[in-house]
């Protein structure tokens, strides 16, 4: 084969056999090399199945014999393999391979002369892309670079609003450099798209060489379809470029809307700096205005304001002492009253020790359990809550004081002080019977919920299930208070706390060593349960230590109380109740004689 171009190898263009340069890169040759360029691609083209060959490839005699062959003299063939002793066996092999292999090249139409010029021409043209492409992503991460300390440079002294407008521009910017990195990428991408890789080169070369068509054939049809798909690559990269144009024109159509909102923002702040500096010349008129006014009527009506406040001082004064002198004789009078009440309260004391029953603070109750609680009882208050339950412990309580009886509460889900509130409104001077000594507390809740103030003479315990605690508090309070009074009064606020966190035989454990030293005492006890809480098997038990229990109930937004146990009573029906924070009222119940 007799080439007709000679291929560049810097670029893949064609070099012109007369001036001998390149009409693509303009590289220039000499003779020299131009021949030895073009004796190195003769021989290729030759190997590859090229017709003719412009190189010797031995002697002369050799040459003529295959190039004889191969113009389709077979003779010549036959008398160089016998010269070269092959063997018939061998004959028949070659034979048979050319037969196959121009059997193969008169059934299709394949021109291998054009397959090897043109692959010779887009190798050269990778390699040049490929050079191109490394030094465009060099330079492309060197711009990157730059780009990001320009940003940083660009912001430093910026505004806030100013400064988020200014990253979304270059942010902007930035989108655009990378959609022309992208386009300049899918350039490079068609353009070496067409070409065949060094790998499938070496195997057509192979399979030329070997008289395999089919092969060759195939191969080709395979690179057919592999430029298809790079066709289809191709569009899809189209396709995403023309989304990320999309995308940069909303970008767009964003900064335009900043740098409207923006230029807005600059009106209304130059409005406000226009009305800021109107006010601050009115300031400065009624300033000099004010310094034109008599400076002794100033002074003068200083003087009279400095008088007028005195007097409303002194004024002041004089109420809050007569304030604090009415307070004092108030509390004078309720200490005085309270002594009162107590001395003329032992002879009622003597009536209820001697009628083995204590007044509960609410008539129409003691009406009921025929003139009160048995002495030595332990009573059950039970019912669901707001039904005002607890106020009736309040005025059982406040009953006992008014006498000068002692009280002793035990607290496991409320403070000190929520008792005080509570029995302010049922007892206005409970503070003066606390003073008297009269008031005991246990408190085990307090401690519980991290309370950290401590009040004088209140017995603290850390946790509300201590009933060990319990016990011994109340008996040394109850061992200083028979020495004094007959009998003490007792409230459980609540039992059900206890009851919650502990077992049945536990609080049996508790309970009744608990309420029989109460009954040895002489003491009223009244223990606060909760329904609901609490399944029928533990309320019978507790009932069971008990001498009888007071049960609330709400129904149809109405409340009522029963008496179960404690004494003979003139009804068991349920009554109606009212309360309020100061007491309960019951209602009217039938006179007959029920025990």
């Amino acid at each position: 084969m007799s080439l007709d171009k000679v291929i560049c190898p810097k670029c893949g263009g064609v070099i012109d056999p007369e001036t001998l340069t390149c009409d693509s890169c303009g590289a220039k040759y000499t003779r020299e090399e131009y021949e030895a360029i073009k004796d190195e691609q003769s021989l290729k083209s030759w190997l590859l199945g090229g017709d003719e060959i412009d190189v010797p490839i031995g002697d002369e005699e050799d040459s003529d014999a295959l190039k004889r062959w191969l113009e389709g003299d077979e003779e010549a063939f036959l008398g160089w393999a016998e010269e070269r002793e092959l063997g018939q066996e061998k004959v028949e092999e070659i034979k048979e391979k050319s037969a196959e292999m121009k059997a193969s090249v008169e059934g299709g139409e394949v021109s291998i002369d054009e397959v090897i010029q043109e692959n010779l021409k887009l190798k050269s043209l990778l390699e040049v892309e490929t050079s191109k492409r490394e030094e465009l992503e060099e330079e492309i991460e060197k711009l990157r670079k730059e780009i990001e300390v320009l940003k940083q440079e660009a912001v430093k002294e910026l505004p806030q609003d100013a400064k988020e407008l200014k990253l979304l521009e270059m942010e902007l910017k930035q989108k655009e450099i990378e959609l022309e990195m992208r386009e300049k990428k899918l350039a490079l991408q068609v353009s070496s798209a067409g070409g065949i890789s060094p790998e499938q080169l070496e195997e057509l070369k192979n399979l030329v060489k070997d008289g395999d068509v089919q092969r060759l054939l195939d191969e080709i049809k395979d690179l057919s379809e592999q430029i298809a798909e790079k066709d289809r690559l191709i569009s899809e990269l189209k396709n995403e470029l023309r989304i990320k144009e999309e995308e940069m024109k909303k970008l767009q159509d964003m900064i335009k809307y900043k740098e409207e909102e923006l230029s807005r923002r600059e009106q209304d702040l130059m409005f406000r700096e226009k009305k800021l500096e109107k006010e601050l010349r009115n300031l400065e008129m009624m300033r000099s205005q004010m310094g034109n006014m008599d400076e002794l009527a100033l002074k003068r009506r200083l003087e009279d304001l400095q008088d007028e406040i005195r007097r409303k001082e002194e004024e002041l004064r004089v109420k809050m002492k007569y304030l604090e002198a009415k307070e004092r004789e108030i509390k004078a009078k309720m200490e005085g009253l309270v002594e009162e009440e107590l001395a003329l309260a032992e002879e009622e004391i003597k009536a209820e020790i001697q009628e083995r029953k204590v007044r509960t603070g609410t008539r129409r109750l003691d009406d009921l359990l025929y003139g009160g609680f048995p002495i030595g009882s332990n009573i059950l208050i039970y019912g669901p809550p707001y039904s005002k339950k607890e106020v009736l412990i309040y005025s059982f309580m406040a009953e006992g004081l008014k006498k000068g009886v002692p009280v002793v509460w035990i607290l496991t889900d409320k403070t000190v002080s929520e008792i005080r509130e509570a029995m302010s409104f049922v007892l206005p001077a409970y503070e003066q019977y606390e003073k008297m000594g009269l008031v005991h507390y246990v408190d085990a809740y307090s401690k519980s919920i991290g309370e950290e103030e401590e009040i004088e003479g209140v017995i603290y315990l850390d946790s509300q299930t201590d009933v060990d605690g319990i016990s011994k508090a109340v008996e040394d309070i109850a061992k200083k208070l028979k020495e004094k009074h007959p009998y003490y009064r007792l409230a459980f606020m609540s039992l059900s706390t206890v009851m919650a966190y502990m077992d049945q035989q536990s609080l049996l454990k508790f309970l009744q060593p608990f309420t029989t030293r109460r009954n040895r005492d002489n003491a009223v006890s009244l223990y606060l349960l909760e329904k609901g809480l609490h399944s029928e098997n533990e309320i019978q038990m507790v009932g069971y230590l008990m001498d009888g229990m007071i049960e609330f109930k709400i129904e149809a937004h109405k409340t009522y109380l029963t008496v179960h146990g404690i004494t003979e009573v003139q009804s068991r029906s349920w009554i109606e109740v009212t309360a309020s924070k100061s007491g309960i009222q019951l209602g009217s119940f039938s006179l007959g004689h029920i025990k």
